[in-house]
């Protein structure tokens, strides 16, 4: 991820819970344990994203720093656009909706959600 080395220490912290969500929902879908892979996902969403990421965000999006808020910016983005295709296979019509209201990165990103390849740990 662009930025990542520069990021503040809660901006390494959200990925390194995505990271760990990613690994949890892939091991999940090998031994077909797939309420472990909603688990992972929903507590990714809802504890980690929502809860703490997004509220430590206020500050940076409200002060002068503008490195700070575009290096956040792109991590939020990242755990979003991941965090969406971890969901897809559960809420593909959802999760679509939600991934063409993000704008893209770059013209090379693909149209669909449902051509994007599933988040690998490794990524």
């Amino acid at each position: 991820m662009e930025g990542a080395s520069r990021g503040s220490l809660i901006d390494r912290w959200v990925l390194s819970r995505l990271s760990h969500a990613v690994e949890l929902c892939n091991s999940g879908f090998e031994l077909y344990d797939f309420p472990a892979v909603t688990t992972a996902i929903y507590n990714f969403w809802l504890y980690e994203l929502c809860d703490v990421y997004l509220e430590c965000l206020k500050p940076v999006f409200a002060g002068t720093d503008e490195d700070a808020a575009s290096v956040s910016r792109n991590v939020l983005y990242t755990c979003l656009d991941t965090g969406l295709r971890l969901l897809s296979p559960f809420m593909p019509f959802v999760t679509e909706e939600l991934y063409q209201r993000l704008p893209r990165r770059s013209a090379q990103d693909p149209p669909s959600i449902s051509v994007t390849p599933y988040p690998e740990a490794e990524q």
